[in-house]
């Protein structure tokens, strides 16, 4: 029977294998769960033997590649290669200009991300491509360095005239790299088997849900381009067949597909290019160099695959309700493609500010790589392979340039691309929910634990506190048992209402722990925030969560040690977050009115950062007041008197609570170095006994993680939305099991 077996495994072939792999890693995924993430290292050991050998295989290759050519050939390539890159761009940016008609109609908003205050991230081409020291760059992995100085190192050697005195010796060594090569395509099978597991067993359904809409035009984008557009771009002008094509490439496109990694096929597809030209007896000095230097040199460049990830810039300006217009596509295509030499991760936060798009939508991207990534690194396979035969006929002579062949491409490239695109319009309106939800996860949010001292929402205020009393706050509160916070009930993640009624939030959970550490149970007592100092020192609050370090209140209570750094943020319509992003443009304005929170005081450090000696109008008014009209026309924000206001001034982490109830609005922190704050405790003086007491709570909530947990829960949104435990088969029995 395992003769059988080996026997029938032999005969399947490495594509037919790699499927078997992945389809029964799939299957253990789906039976043991979350524990398939203990194959980990399986598929991690499988990458690295994959990425041993590409580098020292480019070096090798680009030099043998340039330094065997002539000067005249080396000019024809380097021409020719351009064209055919332009030509590649060309159709990728006329698929991605019609993609986004498929897209539904969504309105949308994210709690608070680290990436609001974090400035855009600037990129170098020269870092990128230039080093100093080729050797630092191949440790690094910086292939685009590598590639140039190889390509460079090659160019160098066409005009010497002893230079097989090297390139001999190096064949020799590439020949021995594509061996090893060869080898450890031969683990791929087990190396699926590990990917998938862990894919099937770890993903879940909630991570993907909210960008269906992402996932489905991009893979529909993916297949059209890596098994339509580029192979019949290649028919179109050669002799070879569109199933020569496609099936000379699947195991490349197999192992770049499951990996989600094209780098590691690049030997492979110059080898499977070299196999089709050898099979029509083409394979030639031109057109073997030609393969050898297009895929690697290319590879650098923003290829098709690469150039898929703009998607996800029509995709982020339809979720915040902004869809692009023709002009912003000039503009997306004109920035984007230049900017994807450097990584997609530092292009598109570059690119979501040049539209005035919420930045917190870039936290978005990065699980998505979960699936598209897998997806760009198809289509890249296929754009080098594309690359290598259509520049390879180009260098030997065997490019076919007929009417009737490019019109009949010409023809079934639209047609398949249209028939796609309404097939897609279709699914997207079937099976895509657009209704905003995150409003009533915020609503629904609860304390994290139930095990806490007793507390209580005063009623009604307490009196001042009788001079009998013991002096100092902790004595007092350990007198009567309880220790009285106040708190802002609209103060949306830090202290509100859910959707039960019941007192929640950061700052009110902290008071809790706080509280129960103490022994003590907590009250909590319901205060407007420019009352807080008269509050404390009449005992009817003993401490005020939340409140920021203002040397305006030094003097009148004391600040405990700080628990929490903020960072003052502007909150305005989406359409104009651009005209509040930069502190340069903020100090130039005219005209510009300003709400602010409590009092004038309390903002100045950020009034005169943000807005220098603008002409600018600053008003009081709350929050609430200033989100009350969310829905109206116009700027939408009305300050206390009535009168339109352009942007509230408050905390990020605020703002970001208050745009999940209102998603018409976004938050934005002006740039560069904005104003940070520091939260602490608020206590009555004489402070001594309860400030050391909360110090000392404060060091022990950060030592174990307590204020981690509480900040990524309340702030963050992390596990804001319940999570089922990941379906298993195992897990189903194993309920099933217990029930009986």
């Amino acid at each position: 029977m395992s003769g059988t077996l080996a026997r029938t495994w032999s005969r399947l072939g490495l594509s037919g294998r790699i499927l078997v792999g992945l389809a029964v890693g799939i299957l253990a995924g789906l039976t043991v769960g979350e524990a398939a993430a203990e194959l980990n290292p399986v598929a991690d050991v499988y990458i690295r033997l994959m990425q041993m050998t590409v580098l020292p295989y480019l070096v090798s290759a680009l030099v043998l590649a340039f330094g065997q050519l002539d000067v005249a050939n080396a000019r024809r390539l380097a021409w020719r290669g351009g064209l055919l890159l332009l030509l590649v761009w060309a159709l990728t940016i006329l698929l991605l200009r019609v993609v986004p008609v498929t897209f539904p109609d969504y309105v949308t908003a994210n709690f608070f991300s680290q990436s609001l205050v974090e400035p855009p991230q600037d990129f170098s081409l020269a870092e990128i491509y230039f080093t100093a020291n080729p050797f630092e760059s191949l440790s690094r992995n910086v292939v685009p360095a590598v590639v140039v100085f190889s390509s460079l190192f090659g160019i160098a050697l066409i005009a010497l005239p002893d230079k097989e005195r090297l390139l001999g010796p190096l064949r020799v060594g590439n020949a021995a790299i594509v061996r090893i090569t060869r080898l450890v395509i031969e683990l791929t099978p087990v190396g699926v088997f590990a990917i998938g597991a862990v894919a099937a067993g770890t993903y879940t359904l909630e991570t993907l849900a909210r960008l269906e809409v992402y996932f489905v035009t991009f893979a529909a984008a993916a297949l059209l381009l890596g098994f339509w557009i580029l192979p019949l771009l290649v028919t179109a002008v050669t002799p070879f067949r569109y199933r020569e094509v496609v099936g000379i490439a699947r195991d490349a496109l197999l192992t770049a597909f499951v990996a989600s990694n094209a780098f590691i096929v690049l030997p492979i597809l110059v080898e499977r290019a070299k196999q089709l030209l050898e099979r029509h007896g083409l394979l030639t000095t031109e057109s073997d160099s030609a393969t050898e230097v297009l895929v690697p040199v290319l590879f650098n460049f923003p290829n098709a695959g690469k150039l898929l990830t703009l998607l996800f810039i029509p995709f982020a300006a339809w979720l915040a309700g902004q869809p692009l217009g023709g002009i912003d596509y000039a503009t997306l295509f004109g920035a984007g493609v230049p900017s994807y030499f450097a990584k997609a991760q530092v292009a598109l936060p570059y690119l979501l500010d040049l539209f005035g798009l919420p930045h917190d939508l870039f936290h978005l991207y990065v699980p998505t790589t979960i699936v598209t990534g897998k997806f760009d690194s198809l289509v890249t396979a296929m754009n080098l392979l594309v690359f290598a035969l259509i520049g390879a006929a180009s260098m030997s002579g065997f490019l076919v340039l007929e009417f009737g062949r490019l019109l009949r491409a010409a023809t079934a490239i639209v047609a398949g691309s249209a028939l796609a695109l309404v097939a897609v319009a279709v699914l997207l309106g079937a099976i895509v929910d657009t209704r905003y939800t995150l409003s009533d996860t915020v609503r629904h949010m609860h304390a994290t634990r139930d095990d806490f001292v007793a507390h209580v929402v005063a009623a009604e205020r307490a009196g001042a506190v009788p001079a009998a009393e013991p002096p100092g706050p902790l004595a007092r509160a350990r007198a009567r048992g309880v220790l009285r916070f106040g708190f802002d009930p609209g103060n949306l993640p830090f202290s509100f209402y859910n959707s039960e009624d019941q007192l929640v939030g950061f700052d009110v959970e902290l008071a809790l722990r706080a509280s129960s550490a103490l022994g003590l149970a907590a009250e909590f007592v319901a205060v407007d925030w420019p009352e807080v100092p008269d509050l404390l020192a009449a005992g009817v609050i003993d401490v005020m969560p939340g409140i920021w370090y203002r040397p305006n209140w030094f003097s009148r209570l004391k600040f405990s040690r700080p628990y929490l750094a903020g960072t003052m943020a502007l909150v305005t319509r989406d359409a104009r977050r651009h005209d509040f992003a930069s502190i340069e443009d903020l100090a130039r304005s005219h005209g510009l009115r300003i709400g602010v929170p409590l009092d004038l005081e309390q903002h100045r450090p950020a009034m005169r950062r943000y807005f220098g000696t603008a002409e600018v109008e600053f008003v009081v008014t709350s929050p609430e007041a200033a989100f009350q009209d969310a829905a109206a026309a116009a700027l939408a924000t009305h300050a206390g008197d009535g009168d339109a206001v352009d942007a509230m001034l408050m905390p990020a982490e605020h703002a970001a609570g208050f745009t999940l109830l209102h998603p018409e609005f976004t938050v934005v922190v002006p740039q560069p170095h904005p104003v940070r704050l520091s939260t602490a405790f608020g206590i009555a003086l004489p402070a001594e006994d309860l400030e050391d007491a909360l110090d000392e709570w404060i060091v022990l909530a950060e030592d174990t993680g307590e204020l981690r947990e509480l900040y990524a829960y309340w702030i963050l949104g992390q596990g804001a939305a319940p999570r089922e435990p990941r379906w298993s088969l195992l897990g189903v029995l194993r309920n099933k099991g217990d029930a009986e």
